[in-house]
């Protein structure tokens, strides 16, 4: 009994995800059809999650990431379908998509390796055989682009250095100028304080001088009073 009803349980439980599965897969193609392409891919991630795992939806994901420009998730699904191909034919196909994606990422090594690939499996594959030139030009303008930033950046850098050195030297010159004027200014109040001291050391001088007069002036006049007293007691 026990086991009658977890084997109906885990029916339900199959139907249940299976059925799940399978409508967002078909809400997915409804709104690729409608041109809705990222929603589409929204449905078309969760069904991918949901569907067991003999069922690989990666062309319908690869070719819907394509059109919603999510070329990154178009790239891992064309390689994915061109790893586990089949046949020649569907190889040929994936790694064409795949080449496809790379050019939209700007990957144009990577597009070049693909479209070699395809060459190897079809050498009379023409489209092949363009994209890979087309491939091969878009590369070598990206390096001289590449190259050209790249100087770009240099000679700015060069220029910034530049401009930093001469900022560095003009502010050396503004230092040296404000240490100079510091300097002269330190000495001109040297030179007025040495000013100012000779002229209090000259007061001070002339003071001593006036009292070493008036002092010797009272000393000679103490001196002819005595002597003028002596003399007139003597008389």
């Amino acid at each position: 009994m026990k086991s009658a009803l977890l084997l109906l349980l885990c029916t339900l439980c199959f139907n249940l995800f299976g059925q799940d599965w399978k409508e967002t897969v078909n809400q997915a193609r409804r709104l690729y059809k409608k041109g809705d392409y990222k929603e589409a891919l929204k449905y078309y991630k969760r069904a991918e999650q949901l569907a067991p795992n003999d069922v690989d939806l990666s062309q319908e994901i690869g070719q819907t990431a394509y059109k919603a420009n999510d070329f990154k998730t178009a790239s891992e699904h064309f390689e994915h379908l061109a790893k586990t191909a089949k046949t020649k034919q569907k190889e040929i196909q994936a790694k064409t998509n795949l080449g496809e994606s790379r050019m939209k990422q700007q990957d144009y090594q990577g597009a070049i390796d693909t479209y070699k690939d395809v060459l190897r499996l079809d050498q009379d594959n023409e489209k092949a055989r363009q994209r890979l030139m087309e491939a091969k030009r878009l590369l070598e303008q990206q390096k001289k682009q590449q190259d050209k930033k790249d100087k770009e950046n240099k000679n700015q850098n060069k220029d910034n250095q530049d401009q930093d050195q001469q900022n560095k030297s003009d502010q050396d010159k503004k230092e040296q100028q404000n240490k100079k004027q510091q300097d002269q200014q330190s000495q001109g109040n040297k030179s007025e304080k040495q000013k100012l001291e000779d002229k209090e050391t000259e007061r001070k001088l002339d003071e001593f001088s006036k009292q070493e007069q008036h002092t010797k002036k009272r000393l000679d006049g103490s001196k002819g009073t005595t002597g003028g007293s002596k003399a007139r007691k003597d008389w």
